[in-house]
């Protein structure tokens, strides 16, 4: 009996072991894998069957986010459906709620939805969301036309003329969709915004479609139907590029607080910058013709639309200033204080100082001119009363966007230069002082804007000494580098994050017709003026204007023919430098 129950209690004590032995211990075990993650991972592996579309490109009118709901979230919590095409910005908003996300647009508790073609009485226009049409930087093209951009976003190949390719985002895909119709696999293709910015320092011809807040300087603007975003006198509802955002609530206390709109004009600072004025010889001969605003009648409306416009006015007033000679032998040059009538009639702002002829006249005649700028509340920079005001930046704070102006003049002749008792033009010196001043004004969290009076040529291209001094300013971080000297326009470039412009040529300066000896000089007749867009702080877009010289004194917007000849060889030229 004893020897049974003994047996009895081995058998059970050996069943427990048993069972217990089932279980594979616990350690090292990974925990599966989130159902968001298995369900991308799943996604992937579908094959795609059917028509031969492209499955990235077809979105239906309700199409999810890949956001599947969390199964393991609590089922009571609140549902939200949203449409596939929600800006990013936006849908980071949502994930920071506690909202559920749902596939079903029924079931939900909230729907967020992208120009829905039908809205029930419960829907809030939530969000207006701002999209630009872009190209690579070095296009000529200026204005496409809504309808023709439509045709190429569904597929007519020849709908632009030079176009057969829009790249865009996933999400702006889908939500462009919604305002161009069903995109075509053959004329749009999906990027992400690194790819979309590396392809705008390149010459393939395409078309970019991104929200305006993701914009970027070396993405050159298109308008659409002569309106764009950058203008100064942009209306976004006259704009067709733009998604409505709606939310279709059950109840009235949903908790999603959506930025009214990704364009806020109060944030935008629009700045002109100009090259060689010289109000003096043949110019001032005109204007004491035909009236001190004659040179500016036909670009009025560019410089007066900016916030701010900048002239580099390289020759003192003078009272002593004898009448205008066309003719006049020598390179001693003054104007009449009442040519200042020109510019204020073009709305200047800023005065840059770094002319090599600002002394021409004498003292007198330099603080007569700082006189006149101060009494109209003109700032100058990069040159002043004394050396520490010519070396000191302007500075400029409009809406929000702090902008800082500095400049030199490194060729002289050295009695232009300001001293510590007398004014003139800033020494660059070796330019250590003003690296030490750019890096001190980016830290403080403006945007250096320098402009230098550098060696006078007559080409496209700057030389390799010119380069070299300008890239070491971009290193230092200048945001913008201009050379105030050229009496031709010369070629651009981007340094990191630096826009580099070696030359803007005359704006208002006689040179119609320019020998050195025998030898024809070409192009003087050509200029730039750069429309530079700067917004929340950094600078967004860069618009290259262009003139043709006319009377000696008076430029004019170039034609469309004139327009397309010049920006072609100086492209040409920025793309191939330094290959």
């Amino acid at each position: 009996m004893r020897k049974n129950k003994q047996k009895l209690m081995l058998i059970t004590l050996l069943g427990v072991v048993l069972l217990s032995g089932c279980r594979m211990p616990l350690i090292g075990v990974e925990d599966p894998s989130p159902y968001q993650e298995m369900y991308v991972q799943i996604q992937r592996t579908l094959a795609h069957s059917g028509s031969g579309d492209n499955p990235a490109i077809v979105s239906t009118p309700f199409q999810t986010t890949d956001r599947p709901r969390n199964e393991e979230e609590d089922d009571t919590s609140n549902l939200i459906f949203i449409q596939n095409g929600l800006p990013e910005s936006l849908q980071i908003l949502i994930d920071n709620t506690d909202y559920s996300i749902s596939d079903s647009m029924t079931d939900s508790d909230v729907q967020i939805l992208i120009n829905p073609e039908e809205k029930s009485p419960n829907a809030n226009l939530a969000s207006k969301w701002l999209y630009v049409l872009a190209a690579p930087f070095y296009t000529i093209t200026d204005n496409i036309s809504f309808d023709n951009l439509s045709a190429l976003w569904q597929g007519e190949q020849n709908s632009i003329q030079g176009f057969s390719k829009i790249l865009v985002t996933e999400p702006t895909l889908a939500a462009v969709n919604t305002i161009l119709g069903k995109a075509d696999q053959n004329s749009v293709a999906i990027v992400n915004n690194e790819e979309m910015i590396s392809k705008s320092l390149g010459n393939e011809q395409v078309l970019f479609i991104t929200p305006f807040d993701e914009l970027d300087k070396v993405m050159k603007v298109i308008r659409i139907e002569g309106k764009s975003p950058i203008d100064s006198d942009f209306e976004q509802k006259d704009y067709p590029l733009s998604a409505a955002i709606w939310i279709e609530a059950n109840t009235s206390d949903y908790k999603i607080d959506f930025p009214a709109n990704n364009y806020d004009p109060d944030q935008r600072t629009v700045l002109i910058m100009t090259g060689v004025t010289a109000l003096t010889r043949a110019t001032a001969h005109r204007m004491e013709i035909n009236g001190n605003e004659f040179p500016g009648q036909d670009i009025h409306d560019w410089l007066t639309s900016a916030d701010l416009t900048h002239i580099s006015n390289e020759v003192p007033f003078a009272l002593n200033c004898p009448a205008p000679d066309p003719n006049q032998p020598d390179l001693i040059f003054c104007s009449s204080p009442d040519r200042i009538e020109l510019l204020e009639y073009i709305g200047a702002d800023i005065i840059e100082l770094t002319g090599n002829h600002l002394l021409d006249y004498g003292l007198s005649s330099i603080n007569l001119t700082l006189e006149m700028y101060e009494e109209r509340d003109w700032h100058y920079y990069a040159g002043g009363w004394d050396l520490n005001e010519a070396q000191s930046p302007r500075l400029i704070t409009h809406n929000n966007n702090k902008l800082a102006f500095i400049g030199c003049n490194p060729v002289g002749p050295p009695n232009v230069w300001a001293t510590n008792t007398s004014p003139g033009a800033a020494p660059c010196g070796d330019f250590s002082w003003m690296i030490e001043e750019i890096e001190d004004l980016k830290a403080e969290g403006y945007l250096p804007i320098v402009t230098m009076q550098y060696a006078e040529d007559y080409t496209d291209y700057p030389s390799g000494k010119m380069v070299s001094d300008f890239e070491m300013l971009a290193k230092a971080g200048a945001i913008v580098i201009n050379g105030s000297q050229a009496h031709t326009p010369k070629m651009m470039t981007f340094n990191g994050e630096s826009f580099i412009h070696y030359g803007l040529g005359n704006l208002f300066f006689d040179q119609m017709e320019v020998y050195y000896g025998e030898v024809y000089m070409p192009n003087t007749r050509e200029e730039f003026i750069d429309r530079l867009v700067f917004y929340d702080g950094e600078l967004i877009s860069i618009e290259l204007l262009t003139a043709l010289l006319e009377d000696y004194a008076r430029p004019r917007p170039m034609t469309e023919s004139e327009r397309y000849s010049f920006l072609s060889r100086i492209f040409s030229t920025a793309i191939n430098f330094g290959r």
